[in-house]
């Protein structure tokens, strides 16, 4: 690597750099394949590992797509890149929690296989470890059939509460296996957490936009919401934030710091240390849903608001719903202060939940596999959304904004004019295609010109012909 005072520059960002310049003057023509990683190792003089690093950094910058088999293949960097959404500003007052009418339509689209998945929440089963977990439940109930015959401990299976402590370590987060209570996915962890630091009628903060399934359990649980203008850049103005919390008796904050959905985001580390100094400053309670920690373009895990954690007021909230599967639904909660009384509410639901399942997950992050389908999961998911971004540039009309995420699943796109993305969700339904409007997103009729699209399937034939049609 090159030092200077200034900077420090590596061999693979200077590869990149090289590369990017040839690009972009048209030496190296749109739609032509780069040279080997091996012939390309040979003519700088470096490992392979290199020219893949440098590579990948030309695939988060838009200017190569990876095509699996095939090799990497040069974009066009003629196209104008899109803009970035604005964040919306409005006055910040409680309101009810009042989800979308068609919501279940929106999620049985998602879920429907006959139809182009640009609303899909999910990950392809082509990136999950499907064979490994079968193979698991076979052995599981040929020798261990106790499994199916027992409960599990109140706070679920203790090898995988261990397996997730060491997860979590990782994270920066140092938990017992005692601190972590196992739970139907991060949704279920989600609402044991409001329940455990509110009750009916309290006010609650959360981003806007903001997941859809929180929404839901607002409503259900009947808080009252202030949702606080988000960034597509930097998270929740946190700002805005302590306005809210210096006026209101608001009893928490519900945030995800780490590849937010919709809009993708990364929060400064900085910025999630503040919220911590903000819920000890004001009393209040953090509920931290951090489901993408792991779905990174750059393959990093990052460090979660609860890292920062010092007095017990972060209620962590994660699954592996997005890296091993969805239908498992195996999620954990750390309850830090409220950790009693979000045991007391699980005990009243299920009695540590399903023993089979939680052997057969605490098995696999056991293996050696459980770090190779993550990197998988990885380098898919960045892949694909390189190539997506690519088709929406060039099919989306002039004036649509789009975000840059770093991880995730998602793209937040904001169409132009007066578009009404409900009417264009029934209209793409007709056309075999599932998006996810903008008002999905939000307790009020807000982002009637947004949409979610979801890069978390391969992009296919059909994935281009459906942007093509929406666009």
């Amino acid at each position: 690597m090159i030092k200077s005072k200034e900077k420090t520059t590596f061999r693979y960002e200077e590869i990149s750099a090289h590369l990017s310049s040839a690009i972009e003057e048209g030496t190296i023509p749109f739609g032509s394949r780069l040279p080997s990683l091996r012939i390309m190792s040979q003519r700088y003089n470096c490992a392979v590992s290199v020219v893949m690093q440098a590579y990948e950094l030309l695939e988060r910058q838009g200017l190569v797509n990876a095509i699996e088999k095939s090799g990497y293949f040069a974009s066009n960097p003629r196209t104008s890149p899109l803009p970035e959404p604005q964040k919306e500003k409005y006055y910040l007052k409680s309101e009810e929690a009042t989800p979308l009418s068609i919501l279940g339509r929106i999620v049985e689209a998602g879920n429907d296989e006959t139809i182009v998945p640009l609303g899909a929440g999910k990950p392809h089963e082509s990136n999950l470890p499907i064979k490994s977990l079968k193979q698991n439940f076979i052995r599981i109930l040929k020798e261990e059939s106790h499994w199916i015959s027992d409960y599990c401990d109140e706070g679920g299976h203790r090898e995988l509460r261990k397996e997730i402590a060491a997860i979590m370590l990782k994270r920066g987060v140092s938990v017992s296996s005692r601190e972590i209570l196992i739970t139907n996915g991060c949704t279920e962890a989600l609402s044991l957490g409001i329940q455990s630091c509110s009750s009916p009628g309290d006010v609650i903060v959360t981003e806007s936009p903001v997941f859809l399934g929180i929404i839901q359990i607002l409503n259900q649980l009947k808080r009252r919401v202030i949702p606080i203008p988000t960034s597509t850049t930097d998270g929740m103005d946190l700002i805005q934030l302590e306005s809210v919390l210096a006026r209101e008796e608001v009893k928490a904050v519900i945030m995800t710091a780490i590849y937010q959905n919709p809009l993708g985001f990364l929060m400064k580390e900085k910025n999630r240390k503040k919220v911590i100094n903000l819920a000890e400053k004001y009393g209040v309670t953090v509920i931290e849903d951090d489901v993408y920690n792991q779905c990174s373009f750059d393959h990093k895990e990052e460090r979660p608001i609860k890292s920062f954690d010092r007095e017990g007021d972060v209620i962590y909230c994660s699954s592996f719903s997005k890296t091993i599967s969805p239908g498992m639904r195996c999620g954990w909660l750390i309850g830090g202060k409220n950790h009693e009384s979000c045991r007391r509410l699980k005990m009243g639901l299920t009695l540590g939940g399903n023993p089979a399942v939680q052997q057969a997950v605490a098995e696999y992050l056991k293996s050696s596999r459980y770090s190779q389908n993550i990197l998988q999961l990885q380098k898919a998911t960045a892949r694909q959304a390189s190539e997506l971004k690519q088709i929406l540039i060039s099919e989306f009309p002039k004036g649509t904004a789009i975000t840059k995420p770093e991880g995730g699943f998602y793209f937040w796109v904001e169409l132009p004019g007066n578009t009404d993305t409900l009417q264009l969700f029934e209209d793409a339904i007709k056309c075999g295609i599932s998006t996810v409007p903008g008002q999905a997103f939000t307790t009020g009729k807000r982002y009637s010109n947004c949409l979610r699209i979801s890069f978390a399937s391969p992009i296919t034939d059909e994935t281009r012909k459906g942007v093509i049609k929406l666009g």
